[in-house]
This record gives structure tokens, sequence and C-alpha cells, in this order.
């Protein structure tokens, strides 16, 4: 069993602090949009001084937390020490980016946490009932976290302060697996970055040409493009549907549609394109498999479904609610709450699998889910042929180990295991159906953010019910092994009587 000690606590907090160091900065961003409503709040000054407050302080707090982390002494650390850390982050960051929803009074503690790590997490899932209602600093730190989010903060952090070849640069392995665009970690995530940046870009200036508004568009691609999902208003992307013409609002949707697809393929991928090397996205057999499962199950709920609006505005809602679950997204279109169960549970199947390895969408990822269906194959050819005849596992001319099938398997088992659990939490702690706990318990797990239950009965859930939604979202975020071992450490936890070394802060 993993044994935790006080020491193994410390590895690692330099690494923290300077993540806290990032996201001291990032919470003062949205000041500019506190300064640009001054007129919103110059009836009671208060106000405008309540939200310069609830920036600055957590930056403070972010940025005393990384004063803190430089007094302790760093030693070379483990891989345990590393996917502990990375689960601790995760928790901190959405717990301090819940303090501006706390003090300018736009949620309670519970809910204001819970918006948060939907944010952080890009899980999209929201506490907030009116959000068109919400002053423009508050939405543009929604949206910032989730555009953050969706590459991860940990990345952010690597990016702008930490060294090559330093102990933090092993966290970026964890947070975005092995794939790398450059030779070195630092230039790997200078040029993800690049390309977000681009692509964020663009996305915006599209969504501007085509009616929107320019904080609008800028906060839907940051959403887009994150996988993140949240919206300027309640009925998300419906919205436009009420005020532009059918054409517009279409065109809209599918500008949407098609950033939520960049957004959930490879960096690895986007890289290849920006150099002109076209074969690799043609190639890629996550890619096919995502148009393939996007025809395919969006055909089955069309001939599934009752014909309750014309054909036109009904395969448009499919094709836009399979695509946002494939990708993670959980922008909307539709009340879900309308649809079948055969329906429903697609979509479940959907977010599921996510989109693929080493984009920002959620789930368990196309190219894990490819490879369950060569390990079945295997097995099945394996029982059919002679035991003579040696076959190998592979996946684009890539040799599998029987390990790495192995880790697979079990990440997906211990997926639909946490899942199956929250589920029946879910279940015994409101009146939601099973099919709909279970749904949104995907829906959480897999950072998606897409509901299947009537507004009211969503937004009057009770604390404990959603706790256990927020904690499915860092679950699902860290993909459950460092959240395994955070528990195994809690449990054998042991703290030995010496001293703690120091050394002074620089």
């Amino acid at each position: 069993m993993v044994r935790l000690r006080a020491k193994d606590i410390l590895y690692g907090f330099g690494e923290v602090g300077e993540i806290c160091k990032v996201a001291a900065y990032l919470f003062l961003l949205p000041i500019i949009f506190t300064f640009l409503e001054i007129r919103r709040y110059l009836p009671d000054i208060h106000e405008f001084f309540l939200h310069l407050i609830a920036f600055i302080i957590p930056s403070l707090v972010s940025y005393l937390l990384y004063k803190i982390s430089k007094r302790f002494k760093r030693d070379d650390i483990k891989l345990k020490h590393i996917l502990i850390a990375v689960g601790i982050i995760w928790l901190l960051i959405p717990l301090i980016g819940s303090l501006p929803f706390i003090i300018t009074g736009t949620l309670s503690p519970v809910k204001a946490f819970f918006e948060s790590m939907s944010g952080w997490t890009t899980t999209g899932m929201t506490m907030i009932q009116h959000p068109q209602d919400l002053p423009k600093d508050i939405l543009f730190f929604r949206g910032l976290i989730q555009w953050i989010g969706g590459i991860g903060v940990v990345a952010l952090a690597l990016a702008i302060f930490m060294r090559e070849g330093t102990v933090a640069m092993k966290y970026y392995s964890s947070e975005v697996g092995k794939q790398k665009l450059k030779p070195s970690t630092r230039s790997t995530i200078n040029e993800t970055w690049k390309i977000y940046l681009i692509y964020t870009l663009a996305c915006t200036l599209l969504l501007i040409i085509l009616g929107m508004t320019p904080f609008d568009a800028l906060l839907h691609s940051f959403t887009a493009l994150s996988t993140g999902g949240f919206s300027t208003h309640e009925e998300s992307v419906a919205y436009y549907r009420a005020i532009f013409p059918v054409y517009q609002s279409f065109m809209i949707e599918l500008v949407l549609i098609i950033f939520m697809i960049i957004g959930a393929t490879s960096f690895l991928i986007h890289f290849n394109i920006f150099k002109g090397n076209f074969d690799t996205l043609l190639k890629n057999i996550e890619f096919k498999y995502l148009f393939i499962l996007i025809f395919l199950v969006s055909l089955i709920i069309l001939i599934l479904s009752p014909n309750q609006t014309s054909a036109f505005d009904e395969i448009r809602d499919i094709i836009f609610h399979v695509t946002s679950a494939i990708t993670c997204t959980g922008f909307s279109t539709a009340p879900l709450e309308n649809w079948s169960e055969p329906s429903l549970a697609l979509l479940i199947f959907l977010m599921y699998i996510g989109g693929i390895y080493g984009s920002t969408s959620g789930g368990i990822k196309l190219l894990r889910f490819i490879a369950i269906l060569k390990a079945i194959e295997y097995m099945i050819t394996r029982i059919a042929l002679p035991k003579t005849i040696v076959r190998a596992i592979k996946i684009q001319e890539k040799t599998l180990e029987m390990e790495e099938i192995f880790e697979i398997l079990i990440l997906a088992i211990l997926y639909i295991s946490f899942a199956f659990l929250g589920s029946i939490i879910l279940a015994a702690l409101t009146n939601f159906s099973f099919l709909s706990s279970m749904f949104l318990v995907f829906s959480a797990m897999s950072n998606v953010g897409l509901i299947s239950v009537p507004s009211d009965m969503w937004f009057s859930m009770q604390d404990s019910a959603i706790i256990t939604l927020a904690m499915l979202m860092w679950i699902g975020r860290l993909e459950i092994f460092p959240v395994l071992i955070i528990i195994m450490s809690i449990f054998s936890f042991k703290i030995k009587k010496r001293k703690i070394p120091f050394r002074r802060p620089l």
C-alpha cells in the first residue's frame, strides 16, 4: 500500500506554489471588465469595490501560497508525489476560484465550489440559473477558467514560469500524456498554446461575423475550443435561435460544431496540420472513429426519436447534441429531458468514450476505446485460431504491450465502477430516476456538462448532491488513478516524528 508521510506532502509543494503564482495573475484579468462596467456600479460604489476585492483576494491567497511554498526544501520526488500533487492542485485551484462567486454574492459557498470545479475541469454544468443577468467580469471569469482548464492550469504554469529539466516539468506528463510536438517539454507547451490562441481568435472572429456580440463570441470561443460548454445565456446555444433567422443560427451552430471537434482533436494532429501535413489527420484512426460514431449514433437517435419538430430542426438538434456529447463540450440547443431513454443511453455511451487522446476533451478517450475493441477482437481470434498462430494488438502500426492493454482495461472498468456507484448515491440523494442520475454522473465524470433533468429539479438539488457531482468532476479530470493513490495514502497516513527541513525564502 502507498504510504504517505509528512515529507511526502511537502515534496512538490514548491511546484504547487508556482501554479498558484500563475493563478494569482489570472484572477486579476476579470478586473478589466469591472472597470469597463463601472457605470453599472455607480449607483452603489460599494458593489464596485466588492467586485474588485472578489478578484484581488483569490489573487493574494494564491500568491501567499506561492511564497509559503518557497520555505520548504525540495528534493527529488517520485511518481506518487507527482500524482498526489496534481490531485491537490485540482482541488486547491477550484477552491480558490470559488471566492469571486462567494464574495460577490453570486452563489452560496457549496454552489460556488461546484461552479468553479465545473469551470476548471471544463465540465460546463452550472448552478447559475440566469447567467445573462450577471456582470461581465463574473461571466468573463467563468469563461476564462474553462479556457485555461482546457489544457490545464498546470501546463500554463510550466509554459510561463518553469525551467526545462526542473521537477515541475514532470507534472505536464501527468496532465496531457506523453505526446510531444517539439523535442523539449517547454517548447511543446508553448507550441500548444500558440495553436490554442490561433483557433480561439479564429472562432471569435467567425462568431462575430455571424452576428454575436464581441463579448459573447469571445466567451463561446473560450468554451467551445476548451470543450467546456459554459454559455452567457441560460438557454445555451438555443438562445441564438430565438434572436436570429434560421440560416444565421444554423451557421452559428455549425461553427461551434467545427470548433468542438477541433477542441476534441489531438494537438499533435493540429501541429501537423499547421505544418501542412494533412495526411496525419486523414490517416488518424481516432479521427475516423469520431466521425463514424457521430454519424451512426445520430442516425440511430433519428430513427428512435418521435417527430416532435420539423425534420430540419430535429436533425440539427441531434447532430449538435451528439457532437457535444462525444467532444465532452456540453453546449445544448434543446432540453434533453424530452429525449427518449434509448437516446439518452446512447449519449451516455458517447460521453463515456470522449474525444481524441491528447485533446481538451474528457472521457476515457477514443484511443482507449479502440484498444478495447482490438483486445476483444484479439481474444475472439485467439479462441478461434490455433494457439501456434501468434497475433499482436496493433493501432496504426503501433504494437500495444499487454501491460498497456491491462492498464486501459483497468481504467475503463474503474471508470464504470465509479460512475455506477456515483449514480446510486445521486439517485439516493435526489428524486431523479436512475437513468437520469447515471446520465448526470457520466456527464460530470467525463467533464461534459449536458443535463437530462428539468431545470427546476436541477437548481433545487441539495448540497450533498451538488458536492457529489463536483467530486465526480474532479475524479474524471484526474482519470481516477491519482484519486486512488490519494485515498490509499489518506488511509495509510503516517507522520514520522522528526524535524521537517526548511530553507529561507529567496
